[in-house]
């Protein structure tokens, strides 16, 4: 399963949409795609996509759990959960000159975490089919850098 997640911001987020529409036609043959689409509904409709426009924090902590593949918005809170179930999520960091937030601080949140090994950034250079052949299932946070993880503990309580 692959799990797709915008978070709850109020600003719309095309990129994303536009990403997963690509992502239908390069999976693998009948993997489920979950994708919390927030407040950017997307425009095409696949049999083997589950949209929801917010998804329960239980429950997204559930399909995190399961997912094989998990690609996100660049919060902090949002990674570091991905990180706590041994997930490397690619992350595609919303901007500001897109209108997608207010400032760029995903953006710079997620080169310090690429630039950790803690993340993989989507970019307009990403092949879709490394993302869909990618395994994602390690633990890159424990025991690697403790100073790290308390930062990351910080940010979760912060943006909690």
């Amino acid at each position: 399963m692959i799990l797709i997640t915008v978070g709850s911001t109020l600003f719309p987020f095309q990129r994303m949409t536009t990403l997963v529409e690509h992502l239908i036609h390069i999976r693998p043959t009948n993997e489920k795609i979950i994708f919390q689409y927030g407040h950017t509904p997307p425009h095409f409709l696949d049999p083997e996509i589950e949209p929801h426009a917010f998804i329960p924090h239980r429950k997204l902590m559930q399909y995190m759990k399961l997912a094989r593949v998990i690609i996100c918005h660049g919060g902090p809170a949002t990674i570091y959960q991905a990180l706590s179930f041994g997930k490397i999520p690619w992350v595609l960091p919303r901007q500001k000159h897109y209108g997608e937030h207010l400032n760029d601080h995903q953006v710079d949140f997620a080169t310090f975490m690429a630039n950790h090994h803690l993340i993989r950034i989507v970019t307009p250079k990403t092949p879709l089919i490394k993302i869909m052949t990618a395994t994602s299932s390690i633990d890159p946070i424990q025991k690697k850098n403790p100073a790290l993880i308390r930062y990351l503990d910080i940010l979760a309580r912060q943006s909690g």
